[in-house]
């Protein structure tokens, strides 16, 4: 009897603990600078994380090189990005229905990037990446890390965490040209699109960070970029830590090697 008793006291015993832990309070940040901080080395000692984007907003581009740039509506423009930020690699997709329907896939493994996308075949690209990959947070993390960007706190707001802090933050060209370079994502040089000139933009970003973990759960970004136009994206970022899976496309499914 004394074993039956034991046997169902330890893991309720183990699940209150548990419980409990789980109910302490968190201890709140009020000053904007230390949410920033925290959310900076959270996001630093990821080990990989999961990003799904969404674009809104009208640009002025020349796809097709006419040297007569056009209004593209960017609405419903998409990504999705499986990140392992230990290694650098990722997988990502993407769909832009206004910009020519572009719709692709790209997977960053070890020294080479493929791309695949409806406007270049059926069939991935392979192309080298120069140098060692990087986390391709890292510019994030070192806008995050930054401590002259004057941060609001705005309203506690419910997201996928739980309950997050509200951050407001302005950027200027000069920001945005420091971040530009520090993605730490290598794009091809032949890419079947124009990539606009974001140095003369200027950025109203909203941060939501977790009061629990101090992750972030979310980025919205107003851009107002001159006679380009306006630009609105939301990333969303969810799976922190969690163990993923990044692998090259088989063979036949790669350009000169099928």
């Amino acid at each position: 009897m004394r074993g039956i008793v034991r046997r169902l006291t330890t893991p309720l015993i183990a699940t209150l603990v548990l419980a409990a832990c789980q109910g302490q309070p968190v201890t709140l940040l009020t000053d904007p600078n230390e949410i920033l901080a925290a959310a900076a080395t959270t996001t630093a000692a990821a080990t990989s994380v999961h990003v799904d984007i969404a674009v809104d907003g009208k640009i002025s581009l020349d796809p097709l090189g006419t040297g007569a740039g056009a209004p593209i509506d960017l609405r419903d423009t998409s990504a999705s990005a499986d990140l392992d930020l230990a290694t650098g690699q990722l997988k990502a997709t993407f769909s832009s229905p206004g910009l020519l329907g572009l719709a692709g896939e790209t997977i960053l493994v070890d020294d080479t990037l493929f791309l695949k996308t409806t406007l270049t075949g059926t069939k991935f690209r392979p192309s080298a990446v120069s140098g060692p990959t990087e986390n391709p947070l890292r510019g994030l993390t070192e806008l995050l890390a930054r401590t002259d960007l004057d941060p609001v706190k705005g309203d506690d707001v419910p997201c996928a965490g739980g309950t997050c802090y509200t951050l407001t933050i302005k950027l200027d060209a000069a920001d945005l040209a420091g971040l530009g370079g520090a993605t730490g994502i290598p794009l091809p040089g032949d890419l079947p699109i124009p990539i606009p000139d974001l140095s003369a933009a200027a950025i109203d970003l909203t941060l939501h960070v977790e009061q629990r973990t101090t992750r972030l759960s979310g980025i919205t970004a107003e851009a107002g970029m001159a006679d380009l136009g306006n630009l609105g994206v939301q990333a969303t970022f969810t799976r922190w830590n969690e163990p993923i899976q990044i692998a090259a496309p088989p063979g036949d499914q790669v350009e000169g090697t099928g």
